[in-house]
């Protein structure tokens, strides 16, 4: 679709009509005026719009356009990615361009980047960049991926207890620039273990003569651990609103800081893992990615699926005479089936969501699935109830309705077991709660409806 004259056209919309025209028109482009066209509007974009663009280009036309951002830019650009475009424009990229982008990198990005590297080529990245013997790359590199350590950075702002509101403000102004999300100042007392906090709306609304240990936060601090997982630091910062927050290493003293720009990231990135795992899809997939590695990403969980259908037609097969004999389970078992699949993909998004926020412990599982299972027993009925009805006013069998009332009953139970404990023994396996749930669940459910349905079937009709 073309504009319309006098339409104002995003860059990003720009470019990818100007690689379709190309498509269409069969025209060959060389890498160089790609390179040039595409940064002529890199250059009016945000970064992140940029990674955007990228992700929606073709490979070979991707590298071109990469070289075409601004130098100053492709840093930014390379760390809003996804983790399955990174790693491909790394690799064809000179490792002593790479090195320059490192060296104006902050350390927790340097080591989020490295992470998708070969293990050599990142000894050597580090060496040519002069990482070597950065302490706090060394201790980002040292934690690994989905804790608060691995995403905390250092440039944590910090006063005394002793020192006085009008000091505090000296030394900022003399630092001429804050770092970005900083709406507290970390306070260390006299072991430089933190004694509080103090929001820059206390700093600014007192007297300069004020001690800082008068009008600080010392109390109900919300901190984090290097080790905690990211998890558990996003559903805090929900909870309470956080925008910042230090990270202790184990003497209590100030390692860094965790922000909500990059909590909101992980948040966003473990969405859509979740939206792909649950359909059996691992992690994330580039849109473009060569066939053999799209295979590869999706082929476990399929492979699952074939032998469950295959079992499912042999439990049908089983039951050919019953399915002869009463014409009407053919018609109605889809209906057990898909109902109780529903209602355990209800119970396992429930749980995973729970999962996610640290809700389901030892101390209430139990309780959390009796309530499910009492739901799954009321839906059951309640919907069994209004099948059989409409099977009854359909086929005029009383003993089929019964026999529709008792399976839903059953598969509904069935179904919300699996959808709470399939997610539960995942995680136990320290694997993503929602990954294969889908797949599993639908499998697992259609083969038990089947086998309850038509097993009562042959039994009582």
């Amino acid at each position: 679709m073309q504009p319309s004259a006098g339409e104002i056209v995003p860059p990003k919309q720009q470019l990818l009509l100007l690689l379709a025209r190309m498509r269409e028109s069969g025209e060959e482009l060389d890498d160089g005026a790609l390179a040039r066209e595409a940064g002529a509007l890199f250059a009016q974009m945000h970064e992140a719009d940029i990674a955007d663009t990228l992700e929606a280009v073709p490979p070979p036309q991707r590298l071109a356009a990469w070289r075409g951002i601004p130098p100053e830019m492709q840093a930014e650009v390379l760390m809003e990615l996804s983790g399955q475009a990174r790693p491909p424009l790394l690799t064809e990229t000179a490792e002593d361009s790479l090195a320059a982008l490192l060296r104006r990198m902050p350390a927790e990005d340097v080591a989020d980047m490295l992470r998708d590297v070969r293990a050599a080529a990142r000894a050597r990245l580090i060496r040519l960049a002069g990482l070597a013997e950065d302490p706090r790359l060394r201790a980002s590199l040292a934690f690994p991926e989905n804790t608060v350590g691995a995403l905390m950075d250092f440039d944590a702002v910090t006063a005394r207890e002793t020192d006085s509101v009008g000091e505090i403000r000296r030394r900022l102004q003399e630092r001429g620039e804050l770092p970005g999300h900083c709406d507290k100042l970390y306070i260390a007392d006299g072991r430089d273990r933190l004694a509080g906090v103090l929001p820059l709306k206390r700093l600014l609304l007192n007297p300069p003569e004020t001690p800082v240990r008068d009008v600080m936060v010392g109390e109900n601090l919300y901190f984090f651990r290097p080790e905690d997982g990211v998890e558990k630091a996003a559903g805090a910062f929900e909870r309470y609103d956080l925008i910042s927050a230090p990270v202790l290493d184990e003497g209590n003293k100030i390692a860094g800081r965790i922000t909500v720009d990059e909590i909101l990231e992980h948040m966003q990135e473990s969405r859509g893992r979740g939206l792909l795992n649950s359909a059996g899809v691992d992690g994330e997939e580039d849109l473009f990615a060569s066939l053999p590695r799209r295979f590869g990403n999706r082929w476990r969980w399929l492979f699952v699926n074939f032998w469950a259908v295959l079992v499912i037609s042999l439990v049908v097969g089983v039951f050919e005479d019953a399915i002869m004999r009463v014409v009407a389970l053919a018609s109605l078992m889809p209906v057990v089936a898909g109902m109780s699949g529903n209602a355990g993909n209800q119970t396992a998004t429930l749980t995973v969501r729970a999962l996610a926020l640290d809700q389901i412990s030892g101390l209430n599982w139990r309780a959390v699935v009796r309530g499910e299972l009492l739901l799954a027993l009321t839906n059951g009925l309640v919907w069994g109830g209004a099948v059989g009805g409409f099977a009854f006013w359909i086929y005029g069998r009383w003993d089929l309705s019964a026999v529709l009332v008792a399976s839903m009953a059953v598969c509904f139970l069935a179904a919300a077991a699996a959808g709470f404990f399939f997610p539960l023994l995942m995680k136990k396996l320290g694997k993503d709660p929602a990954l294969g749930a889908s797949v599993v669940l639908t499998s697992a459910v259609d083969t038990l409806g089947f086998l309850v349905f038509l097993g009562l079937g042959a039994l009582f009709l």
